[in-house]
């Protein structure tokens, strides 16, 4: 099987590789037609693309069969690496992240842990098997870093509206007491990833096309992909992982977070 991994990273190949699997669709007649009128090539509203209505799906499947997987970066602060390479990842499993929350604050009124408990089950129903992923690890370390630096973002928000403690502790940042802040490098397949998503990717890249065609570059579209996947990740698609030293702490004013756990299970 021919591996291709659309790395959001590596801007310069992606936009290169368009070509080979869209050049029937996204002709030279469109980009010059592009060039002459310099439309705003938003990825959100395609009135400036003549007959999106053919294009953009023909565009979503040309995508599709081309690559084989994106690449994604999930954030997390394990106790331990080794089963995401035994195992992979294995999707919500609101239970066991509510055994943890019980565990955590067993200090804690046992009614007023339960109460929270009961408040977030539509929400652990609705979220099991979910897991997130984006196509960028830096946007993780610098927009997203309470993931790493807290981990289960369920547990967070479990954690959250429970409050604090009478001495003024902020019951969020007990979860920083355990476990490694973690990136994790993932190669996710195609197919386990929601159609809607991979819409979604067609039109950044689309929009990145029509900017450069147009020569008009648009001030927004910093963010990579966002992959909501619910079905569990096998550990072949594992790529590797790291730990970052400095974190943008959200919870802190944007402080930098000086992580002082460098290794783990896994790298030694």
């Amino acid at each position: 099987m021919n591996i291709k991994v659309l790395d959001w990273r590596k801007r310069r190949n992606w936009l290169a590789s368009v070509r080979h699997y869209a050049g029937h669709v996204l002709t030279t007649e469109l980009r010059q037609h592009l060039s002459q009128e310099r439309p705003k090539c938003w990825s959100d509203d395609f009135s400036w693309l003549p007959d999106s209505g053919y294009i953009l799906p023909e565009f979503v499947s040309s995508l599709t069969r081309y690559y084989t997987h994106f690449k994604g970066f999930h954030g997390c602060r394990p106790l331990t690496l080794s089963s995401y390479y035994e195992r992979g990842l294995l999707g919500q499993n609101s239970d066991l992240l509510c055994n943890v929350f019980r565990e955590l604050f067993s200090d804690v009124p046992k009614e007023h842990v339960e109460k929270i408990i009961q408040q977030f089950g539509d929400r652990g129903n609705r979220e099991r098997g979910a897991m997130w992923l984006v196509g960028c690890d830096q946007y993780l370390v610098y927009e997203c870093g309470h993931y790493l630096i807290q981990g289960s973002e369920y547990l967070m928000a479990l954690a959250a509206h429970l409050g604090s403690s009478p001495s003024g502790e902020d019951y969020r940042f007990r979860l920083r007491g355990q476990g490694v802040p973690t990136v994790l490098e993932i190669d996710l397949p195609i197919g386990l990833v929601p159609a809607e998503q991979h819409v979604e990717v067609a039109k950044m890249i689309l929009s990145e096309w029509g900017q450069l065609a147009a020569r008009r570059p648009l001030p927004f579209g910093n963010e990579p992909p966002c992959y909501v996947v619910r079905q569990d990740i096998p550990p072949e698609c594992v790529r590797g992982h790291y730990h970052p030293e400095r974190i943008i702490d959200p919870h802190q004013g944007n402080r930098p977070y000086v992580n002082r756990l460098q290794t783990c299970d896994v790298c030694g």
